[in-house]
């Protein structure tokens, strides 16, 4: 015979399995953002004689803007005859489409190599955070003049780092379109740690209205007396429920999509909720 009640091993069962629960819930947000960041290409050739490699390094994206701030740098391997990649050993430029700004930069033979900073127009709609998505494809080459003064272009690839940008992943796909012209496509969406940490928190923004609608209608229902007190509780809900929206990652703008399905949502649920608690305030009558 067991020491123990059915009744008893309820609240039990039910901490453990809220226990596997969190530990599941924690264990992989925590896996997520371990792996998040991570840059991907496909396509990539390797330099060698006359290509030149542009090597690219993911330094910011900014949703708000659509603009993804990316260095470049042309280099070549031990056989090269353009650059070394810290001095051109003879003159060429470097063209870069779909960029905000100037797209072409010229190096003079030795000259020393800068990089070249530059931020794509990307196409996406922050409001459709946390699933957004951003992408554009941009023509990159580098090229020199021949002898009659005319842009030829030189075989070129893109070496993408493997060092990507916090809370983001970034897909860069190359396409040989001829000719030297190399077109990159460039994919950037929001890590799963991102998406998983503003899931976790619209949940728990989700689970105050219950709690608060679940206290009104009991004290309503006369099943627990009214204490004036819970009404300061309920007001600290309502004005906490903003500050919580606004800690979401990537801050996105008022009127997304969350916004409609949750926050406003939200707000009346907390503001239904107390209502029905001053309803049953009134109902008790004089003190």
């Amino acid at each position: 015979m067991s020491s123990l009640a059915p009744s008893r091993r309820r609240p039990i069962l039910w901490i453990v399995v809220c226990v596997v629960v969190f530990a599941a819930l924690y264990g992989t947000v925590v896996g997520l953002y371990a792996g998040s960041g991570d840059v991907v290409t496909t396509g990539e050739a390797e330099t060698s004689g006359e290509t030149v490699a542009l090597s690219m390094t993911p330094e910011k994206m900014d949703a708000t803007t659509n603009r993804l701030t990316v260095s470049v740098v042309p280099t070549q391997g031990e056989d090269g005859t353009v650059t070394n990649g810290l001095v051109a050993w003879r003159s060429f430029g470097v063209l870069i489409s779909a960029v905000a700004g100037s797209t072409a930069t010229e190096y003079a033979a030795d000259d020393l190599i800068a990089p070249i900073q530059t931020s794509f127009v990307m196409e996406g709609r922050i409001e459709n955070w946390p699933f957004d998505r951003y992408a554009v494809r941009s023509v990159m080459m580098a090229i020199e003049e021949d002898a009659d003064g005319e842009s030829v272009p030189l075989p070129t690839t893109v070496h993408t780092s493997k060092r990507g940008i916090p809370g983001w992943d970034i897909a860069v796909t190359e396409t040989q379109l001829g000719d030297g012209v190399l077109a990159v496509d460039i994919a950037v969406t929001r890590s799963g740690s991102t998406i998983a940490f503003g899931i976790v928190l619209l949940s728990l923004m989700v689970i105050i209205p219950v709690l608060v609608l679940t206290v009104a209608i009991v004290v309503l229902r006369g099943r627990r007396k009214v204490e004036v007190t819970v009404m300061g509780w309920i007001g600290a809900m309502l004005f906490a429920t903003i500050p919580l929206r606004n800690f979401l990652p990537g801050s996105p703008p008022i009127g997304s999509w969350i916004d409609y399905l949750i926050v406003l949502w939200v707000l009346a649920g907390l503001v239904g909720g107390l209502v029905l608690f001053v309803i049953a305030w009134l109902r008790r009558g004089p003190a």
